[in-house]
């Protein structure tokens, strides 16, 4: 999992501006709006949809099934202006989630020997955090070295629909970065810091989820403990 995360960091993901030469448009565009459904009623049902949609490049749909705000909250973790994230989380955000989708699947088959369509359940773990229920599942391919599994994460939404937590998948390489650009966050006083500054608060739940976990490292555990202590 970390090699994982270490590599979408080595292909630059490229969230910070997603859009050509700064435009929003690529964002915004209706060629870039999911598909419905955007959830699924069942964890593995979500996982399923998700591995399918990367297999078939279908990035908009991927980004589509991601928990709604997180792929504007990966943005600021890389370097995105906090009125930029705020246009993302106001006027669409799937645009960046294609970026990532797309440059994950790259990582993934070079860290876990597979394509998407090939990784399989191995394990899964449910359970609640901050009055969310989340899933854990781990996966792998028959041609992964010994070993080498991927977290994926789904939460349910409010809808009772469940969707990829990206946060919690994530938590690795973005939770120090999430701790520092929350406190420039919260030290700017405008609209679109509060925008934002609310929607990090709202996704507190995502990090406790990943303190639940009984094989967290201690640099991981020290990340989330960060990244809490600048949002609350």
């Amino acid at each position: 999992m970390r090699a994982i995360a270490a590599g979408l960091l080595v292909f630059g993901w490229g969230l910070a501006g997603c859009g050509d030469d700064g435009d929003q448009d690529s964002v915004t565009d209706t060629t870039l709006r999911p598909p419905t459904p955007t959830g699924y009623a069942e964890p593995a049902e979500t996982v399923d949809a998700l591995l399918e949609a990367l297999a078939s490049d279908r990035w908009p749909e991927a980004a589509g099934i991601t928990v709604e705000g997180q792929m504007a909250l990966v943005a600021l973790a890389e370097g995105a202006d906090i009125e930029t994230v705020s246009d993302y989380l106001q006027l669409g955000e799937v645009g960046v989630g294609v970026n990532f989708w797309a440059g994950f699947t790259q990582v993934a088959e070079e860290f876990l020997s597979s394509a998407p369509d090939d990784l399989r359940i191995v394990s899964q773990r449910a359970y609640e955090a901050g009055g969310v229920s989340f899933v854990d599942f781990q996966l792998a391919s028959s041609t992964s070295p010994e070993g080498r599994t991927f977290k994926l994460t789904v939460a349910r939404s409010e809808d009772l629909l469940w969707r990829v937590d990206v946060i919690a998948s994530f938590v690795d390489v973005l939770a120090y970065r999430l701790s520092e650009t929350a406190e420039i966050t919260r030290a700017t006083r405008t609209e679109d810091a509060a925008v934002v500054a609310a929607e990090l608060t709202r996704h507190i739940p995502s990090l406790e989820a990943v303190l639940t976990d009984p094989d967290i490292t201690a640099e991981s555990n020290q990340g989330v403990l960060s990244a809490l202590a600048a949002i609350q």
